[in-house]
């Protein structure tokens, strides 16, 4: 085998592992696979959901199953697409769906959430781990399971929310979450496109 050749087939098996591991781990968190979950996080990950903002995979884990016992079970189709390696580094980011039925002032609703996953990974003992995990998000939806119900919802609320995560805003804000105005999302394409140089110059070994 040539050098080329083996330079070539290590960036196939890199990135297969790296969408692997993001498979793996929403899969996981979906069917309360804790233990699976908690394996695909560095101790020290840095996780920000529209629920949950803080640093350790093991407290993010245990935070998840807590919020689950409360919250409900909502699910995640995943679909990596991107992933970028630098020796010990990479970034891997995914298109996903979150999707979520509830029950909201009496009306049962399904909403989905369009986005995007991005992480950081390097590798723990020779194996990825993820070491940031982050929500892009682009836009999202509710309706209610009967169409003849009404949408439950105070329009003059919605409105003050953010575009790209507005009703996934507005329900969280019915259970008690106040949402940070301020996450990525497609509809602050400045903020976002400072993220991602700050993200590239991670991993070329600058941060």
């Amino acid at each position: 085998m040539s050098q080329d050749q083996a330079q070539r087939l290590q960036s196939l098996i890199d990135r297969e592992e790296l969408f692997d591991l993001v498979r793996r781990e929403r899969f996981a968190r979906d069917q309360r696979r804790f233990d699976v979950m908690r394996a695909c996080f560095h101790r020290d990950a840095y996780i920000r959901t529209s629920w949950y903002d803080g640093r350790g995979g093991d407290a993010y884990v245990e935070a998840t199953r807590k919020w689950m016992a409360s919250a409900g079970n909502s699910k995640h189709w995943v679909f990596p697409a991107f992933a970028q390696v630098n020796g010990d580094r990479a970034t891997v980011e995914s298109p996903a769906t979150i999707f979520n039925r509830a029950m909201l002032d009496g009306v049962e609703i399904d909403f989905h959430v369009f986005c995007r996953f991005h992480s950081r990974a390097g590798r723990d003992g020779g194996q990825w781990k993820l070491l940031t995990f982050e929500v892009l998000f682009e836009r999202d939806e509710m309706r209610p399971v009967n169409p003849s119900q009404t949408l439950p919802v105070d329009w003059e609320v919605l409105a003050t929310m953010r575009p790209s995560y507005r009703f996934l805003a507005y329900i969280q804000h019915s259970r008690g979450v106040n949402v940070n105005p301020d996450l990525l999302g497609d509809d602050r394409p400045e903020a976002l496109e400072a993220f991602h140089r700050g993200e590239d110059r991670w991993l070329a070994g600058d941060g």
